[in-house]
């Protein structure tokens, strides 16, 4: 969550792109998205991505950024020749080839004009749509949906899919690549999409990020997989997996420490000092802008920061309301002014309607003194309001103590030793109940596959270099 982001529900603006302003809106949806990731990876995705649009005939005329989000995907935006990829990307790639296959297939898209012109307009305005897909780690999806369709871009039919693969498997080989990397990369893909699946508890197939924006069908990987093997064979064409390793070594894995940190239901912010507990067993998503709760039968929760002084923190609760009902039927109780945890707190509860039905919705808005203000603002059916109470009551300050002890994830690149297992490999990484299939997913491995001495794995431990 960005420090002071405003509470706003989601709205999806489409309109015709701003053409001759391509660098300002760059700069615009990658901080709408997490901002860049500079780290010594995003150097290595730079000359990668040249060498593949040399191969692509597009030399010297594309950007390619890391956009710093522990989210799965890649895109591009045009006008002009604009390449994404998320860090969280970065962490399940297992090859150079694969990475490049990754950046050519969206150079194919550039290549081929696939940018989809979009005239209409449309607006979400309710928390149940800001709220839409919060656990399946989608939230980036739908961003990149909303910023890039306002540039003119995504909306890639499944022809184009094709076609964009296609592309990248004539770019693999013309910049030294060997063509399998599509292949495996998509194997990659379809491994996370059904690993985040299980993870969040959400069906399998199609609510990945990466196949929000570009489908990935079976048939597509077939596909991919019977063009690669046609490919003529050629000398010198390299995986260059070692190379790719070493490059990911102490990448940050998971959450962007500016944005604070989701461990086991509790957000933590240590750089703010601030930290909740969503209820048992709800799903709890991190994204730049808001901290999103979700809970079963509709409960919906979004937690962020603003700028009110403790006494004008009831006219922030109330625009904090007013930004998700806003011209919707609705009717606002009386403000409770209180303490949570030794801060002055207001409570301001409300009925409105959501997809015919009544909902309660909750403001509680908190002041850290100052200016410094923080706001939850929950939706509930009707009569279920207290649901998100123990939440609401868990906001507090951090400790010093605890501050010290919090630190972020990165990736290491280890060595596999004689008698070394997936079982025990996993029980080095950072503590995660999922920590063995995230082992299997992060180095593309199969259940009882055996590591063989020698190789390179990656592991995701806690703490810096």
């Amino acid at each position: 969550m960005a420090r002071f982001a405003w509470l706003a529900a989601v709205c999806v603006l489409v309109g015709a792109p701003a053409a001759a302003q391509p660098a300002r809106e760059h700069r615009e949806m990658v901080a709408e998205l997490g901002g860049t990731y500079l780290g010594p990876q995003a150097d290595y995705v730079q000359r990668v991505g040249e060498r593949m649009a040399q191969a692509a005939g597009m030399r010297q005329r594309c950007v390619f950024t890391v956009v710093n989000s522990e989210v799965v995907n890649a895109f591009t935006a045009p006008p002009g020749c604009y390449v994404y990829v998320t860090r969280g990307l970065l962490s399940i790639v297992n090859s150079e080839a694969e990475l490049a296959a990754v950046l050519g297939h969206e150079l194919g898209h550039v290549a081929a004009n696939h940018a989809v012109r979009q005239q209409n307009a449309e607006t979400m305005g309710s928390l149940a749509a800001a709220l839409l897909g919060v656990a399946t780690k989608s939230d980036l999806a739908g961003k990149v949906a909303g910023r890039v369709a306002k540039l003119g871009a995504l909306g890639y039919s499944r022809n184009q899919e094709y076609e964009a693969d296609s592309l990248a498997l004539t770019y693999l080989p013309a910049a030294g690549y060997a063509p399998e990397g599509l292949t495996r990369v998509l194997d990659d893909l379809q491994r996370e999409g059904a690993f985040t699946a299980r993870e969040t508890g959400q069906p399998e197939g199609g609510m990945a990020p990466w196949a929000s924006t570009h489908p990935l069908t079976s048939d597509r990987i077939r596909r991919a997989s019977v063009q690669a093997a046609k490919t003529p064979p050629q000398e010198g064409l390299t995986l260059d997996e070692a190379g790719y390793l070493a490059a990911v070594d102490g990448l940050p894995y998971g959450e962007a420490g500016a944005q604070g940190y989701v461990r086991d239901g509790s957000y933590i912010h240590p750089q703010l000092g601030i930290r909740f507990d969503a209820p048992r067993g709800f799903q709890v998503a991190n994204a730049p802008q808001a901290v999103r709760v979700s809970g079963p039968g509709g409960t919906l929760a979004e937690f962020t920061g603003g700028r009110a002084t403790p006494k004008q923190l009831e006219d922030y609760a109330l625009e904090v309301l007013r930004g998700v009902v806003r011209n919707g039927r609705h009717q606002v109780g009386r403000a409770q002014h209180t303490k949570i945890n030794g801060l002055d707190a207001v409570v301001l509860p409300a009925r409105a309607t959501s997809a015919g039905r009544p909902v309660d919705l909750t403001v509680v808005a908190y002041s850290l003194g100052r200016d410094e203000a923080y706001s939850f603002i929950a939706m509930t059916p009707a009569g279920q309001a207290g649901l998100f109470d123990p939440m609401f009551d868990s906001f507090r300050r951090m400790s010093d103590r605890e501050v010290d002890a919090i630190s972020g994830r990165r990736i290491v690149v280890v060595e596999v030793r004689s008698g070394d297992t997936a079982e025990s490999m996993a029980a080095r990484m950072a503590p995660d109940r999922d920590s063995l299939d995230r082992f299997l997913m992060l180095n593309a491995l199969e259940p009882g596959q055996p590591l063989r001495p020698g190789t390179r794995v990656k592991l995701v431990v806690e703490g810096r270099p």
